[in-house]
């Protein structure tokens, strides 16, 4: 029997909903103030809550920490997919990639968190995060090694060219400020289209100048069109 019509969330719809802004708000903590300089007592204030009430949701600090890295790599996986599917060559499957990736990750519903201090949880944590990175990190070079071989990507050491691009596009959480002059697509696109030309067989000439003449966000099954040129900073 229905409650309220089910226009009131049920209990579990709640659960879920509320953990769920506990990780956005720890993950924008860690992110901006590092795990060591982040409290649960900050965290429940950014909330409006007790403490003790974030006990309901996470057993711990280090605990937090551990779904916001799992956050960020369930994202990473499944942006891997639309490349491999809908890519003509390695090229375009590894730069559909960081599209997937960026968008989610850059968006207020982030719950993502810079992977640089993955060392401050319990070893058991510590080597369930690394296994997965190290998977995701094949497949990255995978890609780039498919392009290698047909031509797409110009010549160079896959495992390298991995960890440019898996660089530039983690360290993006810790500069990038939703409702700034980017909007979380053309920050993606921008970027992407970097890693695109750094990699690319046949370089474009020419690169977005102003990201904020893009579309604010994707059109469905259309390619944004370049920015025009120009001269304002970022």
């Amino acid at each position: 029997m229905s409650v309220w019509n089910n226009a009131v969330p049920g209990r579990d719809e709640q659960f879920v909903r509320k953990r769920e802004a506990l990780l956005r708000a720890a993950a924008q903590s860690f992110n901006r103030r590092g795990y060591h300089g982040t409290s649960l007592t900050d965290i429940a204030k950014k909330l409006g809550v007790t403490k003790a009430a974030l006990y309901t949701y996470v057993p711990s600090k280090e605990e937090l920490l551990y779904y916001c890295h799992a956050s960020a790599m369930d994202a990473a996986f499944e942006a891997l997919e639309p490349g491999r599917a809908r890519g003509r060559n390695g090229l375009e499957k590894l730069t559909i990639r960081p599209m997937g990736y960026l968008e989610p990750m850059l968006s207020q519903e982030a719950s993502f968190v810079l992977p640089m201090e993955e060392h401050a949880m319990r070893l058991a944590h510590v080597k369930a995060i690394i296994r997965r990175r190290d998977q995701f990190e094949r497949g990255l070079r995978e890609l780039i090694d498919d392009g290698i071989k047909d031509g797409s990507i110009a010549p160079c050491n896959p495992k390298l060219a991995a960890f440019v691009a898996l660089g530039a596009l983690n360290w993006v959480r810790k500069w990038y400020a939703p409702g700034g002059t980017w909007s979380g697509y053309q920050t993606a696109f921008a970027l992407t289209e970097m890693i695109e030309r750094a990699l690319s067989s046949r370089p474009a000439k020419s690169l977005t100048e102003d990201p904020s003449e893009l579309p604010a966000e994707a059109l469905p099954d259309v390619a944004p069109p370049k920015a025009k040129a120009g001269r304002r900073p970022a």
